[in-house]
């Protein structure tokens, strides 16, 4: 679980760069929630991490969980929703199972406009200031992030 907490982190809210990247993982791999006040917001809650939660504990948290609460809350709400369910079921999914998954999410996140609006955001226009739809955690609905997973018309074909 602990390995879990740290990619979160990592590599959702504040992804290394490519070079180093794996002495940037070494350097927090034993990170735990007793050392680190900003990973014991991600709770366990009938054994699913619940966004919600994360977002109130960081919020009573030290000042670097708040910077960690504002950078999640930086990031499109979809697709945040979308990565913290892959996560969630792909601890149970074997490798083709994962790699049908992220084929299927990411043909259907190129269909979106999250992607867009962050290159746009960030590269094209680099006013930093997103406008993601859905905008909130709240409209970003059970029914968008399922359609993520469902089956496409062509599925990947795996060896």
């Amino acid at each position: 679980m602990r390995l879990r907490r740290v990619l979160l982190v990592a590599f959702l809210f504040a992804p290394p760069r490519l070079a180093g990247a794996d002495a940037w993982i070494a350097a927090r791999a034993d990170l735990s929630s007793k050392t680190s006040p900003a990973l014991a917001a991600f709770p366990q809650v009938g054994g699913l991490l619940q966004l919600c939660k994360i977002h109130g504990r960081l919020d009573r948290g030290d000042e670097s969980a708040h910077v960690l609460a504002a950078t999640i809350r930086a990031k499109a709400p979809l697709s945040l929703k979308i990565a913290l369910a892959q996560m969630q079921r792909g601890r149970a999914w074997s490798f083709d199972e994962c790699m049908r998954a992220e084929f299927r999410i990411v043909s259907r996140i190129v269909e979106g406009e999250d992607f867009y609006e962050g290159v746009r955001a960030v590269i094209v226009d680099k006013d930093n200031a997103p406008r993601w739809r859905p905008a909130t955690f709240a409209e970003a609905t059970v029914g968008a992030v399922e359609r993520h997973f469902a089956p496409l018309a062509r599925e990947l074909d795996l060896p």
